[in-house]
């Protein structure tokens, strides 16, 4: 019998896409999915450490409660719908819309 490898414990903030915002990243030009990568990556770097703090993370809220938010990322011509999941750190983005 083998011991079972010890649980890591998550740190930071993570960004986790739905199948549809999955499959926009795939189709854009490579250029700009990479854009629109650094743009989520800095979502999860800056945005998380902000709620953490008790401030709101980027972008305009949708809901009452602080938790749906769309966001524009600069110099792409896209927007994202996400949702704060505060209890496990992670920004789940539902939508991701390019107008190129």
């Amino acid at each position: 019998m083998t011991a079972a490898a010890p649980r890591r414990e998550k740190s930071g903030w993570t960004v986790y896409c739905s199948e549809v915002a999955a499959d926009v990243l795939e189709s854009v030009p490579p250029p700009v999915r990479d854009d629109l990568l650094d743009f989520l990556c800095d979502l999860a770097r800056h945005g998380g450490p902000a709620i953490d703090a008790g401030l709101p993370p980027p972008g305009r809220p949708l809901d009452g409660v602080g938790v749906h938010y769309t966001h524009s990322a600069p110099g792409t011509a896209a927007c994202i719908e996400y949702l704060v999941l505060a209890d496990i750190k992670e920004f789940y983005v539902a939508d991701l819309v390019w107008a190129g």
